[in-house]
């Protein structure tokens, strides 16, 4: 696997698996950790534009 740069998700990811004792596998882990980074740059794409403050829902959805 390639050398990973470091991010500060591994201490994130052992620090949250600790927090709800879930174990993770050492042979896992870097997996985990491209998981979580692949869903920051997901979530980034969504957080760039930011909604106006009066946009509401509607209230049916019509396709």
């Amino acid at each position: 696997m390639a050398e990973r740069k470091e991010t500060g998700l591994g201490s994130y990811v052992d620090a949250a698996a600790h927090l709800i004792d879930l174990p993770i596998a050492p042979q896992y882990r870097d997996n985990v950790i491209t998981n979580l980074e692949r869903t920051a740059e997901i979530a980034k794409l969504a957080v760039a534009d930011p909604l106006p403050d009066d946009l509401e829902a509607a209230p049916v959805f019509r396709p």
